[in-house]
């Protein structure tokens, strides 16, 4: 079992990184778009380290990967609910943090759920339920002890600083990964193409940018 990758970033995609280890062998990891932006922060040339969540089924294996190990264990809960998949689990944490659901369980509050591009109507009520089935499990998680994130990694997205002054002929490159990104999150193609050139004319010239923008707007 795989349990973390130290490496060098060969190719960053908004749900996916492919990280070869000093070994000489690339593996290609899931993540959700936090741990995106964490990466994208990083020196291209300094090795990063993820704590991997190693998936082995009849038919496949696949790599989950998260900055700290407090986040491969919400993975692991999340997965662990019925009728909640791995790659449901990953988008949900790539809009909510453990925090923020343990909130949204005991507000029972399934409008904010609902803002997840394709967690709707039956989706959202079986997500909902589920979380309030185990609002004990989600309330030991929250008060486990953190420093061991806090010494590895800083999961916060808020203090990620991004570039955001990028060449004019990248400019049709930049809205055209800003919609593909709002897109693979479940976004339709119409509103993605909106809230991309709404918040390009704002000046926001980056496009992890303008997605981290488009969630906290939700």
């Amino acid at each position: 079992m795989i349990g973390s990758l130290r490496g060098q970033v060969l190719r960053l995609d908004l749900s996916s990184v492919l990280i070869e280890t000093s070994s000489g062998l690339g593996y290609e990891v899931f993540i959700t778009f936090p741990t995106h932006l964490h990466l994208k922060s990083k020196a291209r040339k300094k090795d990063v380290l993820l704590y991997i969540f190693h998936s082995i089924t009849d038919r496949n294996q696949k790599l989950f990967g998260f900055i700290n190990p407090r986040d491969r264990e919400l993975f692991q809960l999340m997965k662990s609910l019925n009728g909640i998949g791995e790659l449901t689990a990953l988008k949900i944490l790539s809009f909510y943090n453990a925090d923020s659901l343990f909130t949204i369980a005991t507000d029972e509050n399934k409008a904010a759920l609902e803002k997840i591009p394709k967690v709707k109507g039956k989706t959202s009520e079986k997500v909902l339920f589920e979380l309030k089935q185990n609002l004990k499990k989600l309330e030991s998680f929250l008060q486990k002890d953190t420093s061991e994130s806090k010494d590895e990694n800083n999961s916060d997205s808020s203090t990620v600083t991004l570039e955001k002054d990028i060449s004019p002929r990248l400019e049709n490159n930049a809205k055209d990964l800003a919609i593909l990104g709002l897109i693979q999150l479940g976004f339709d193609e119409k509103n993605s193409r909106k809230e991309v050139e709404r918040l390009w004319n704002s000046g926001t010239k980056e496009a992890s940018e303008i997605i981290r923008l488009v969630l906290q707007n939700l």
